[in-house]
């Protein structure tokens, strides 16, 4: 969320009524070391004060929970908030390498599996990444397996049996995509040699 962008009506979520306000004197306390957030000018809505970057703060921890104290006094009262923080789909998914290169010796049977590099996103739920596309080639396919963690695993599969004089290099595109909302994704470039 940007600077300044509407959190919620504080005030009124603590039960206190726009004539109170002035003798009440609503305040925030957090111990973070940014004050993401603040009070309005009007003292009664909560809004962003620091830019707030869910991967950033929370990483891969869900759900993203940031906390505050709204301290009142006449009489002195102090209440406890959670705010959670939602995530949007604001980052690609990305590979750790952008090329691989694969050295297949042409009598490797049909069958074969190559582990690929798995992508990674940072965002998280529906808007991390949901699936894997492959260039579309008769040669190959594309086998997709998830562990117990949730982390999903991509193998090249080798269809049919190779023919160096045929062809001596494949070109393909691995493709990681997100679920969200304009979709996004992000690819890497695999080159097959195929050897004597």
């Amino acid at each position: 969320l940007e600077r300044g962008s509407l959190v919620g009506p504080l005030a009124r979520d603590l039960g206190l009524s726009p004539d109170e306000l002035p003798a009440r004197k609503l305040r925030i306390v957090t111990s973070d070391e940014k004050q993401y957030f603040a009070l309005g000018n009007d003292n009664t809505n909560l809004r962003v004060h620091e830019r707030i970057d869910r991967e950033g703060i929370c990483g891969d921890v869900s759900p993203c929970v940031l906390t505050l104290e709204a301290v009142m006094e006449n009489p002195f009262d102090m209440f406890h908030v959670s705010i959670t923080i939602q995530d949007i789909n604001d980052n690609a998914p990305q590979f750790g390498k952008e090329f691989v290169t694969i050295e297949m010796i042409e009598s490797t049977p049909p069958g074969a599996r190559f582990l690929l590099g798995s992508g990674r996103d940072p965002d998280i739920g529906t808007n991390s990444l949901q699936n894997y596309e492959l260039t579309p080639d008769p040669l190959f396919s594309l086998l997709v397996t998830e562990s117990h963690d949730g982390t999903k695993h991509v193998e090249l599969v080798l269809e049919k049996s190779l023919d160096r004089e045929k062809q001596r290099n494949h070109h393909l595109i691995l493709t990681a995509v997100d679920g969200g909302d304009p979709v996004r994704s992000g690819t890497a470039q695999i080159k097959i040699n195929v050897t004597d």
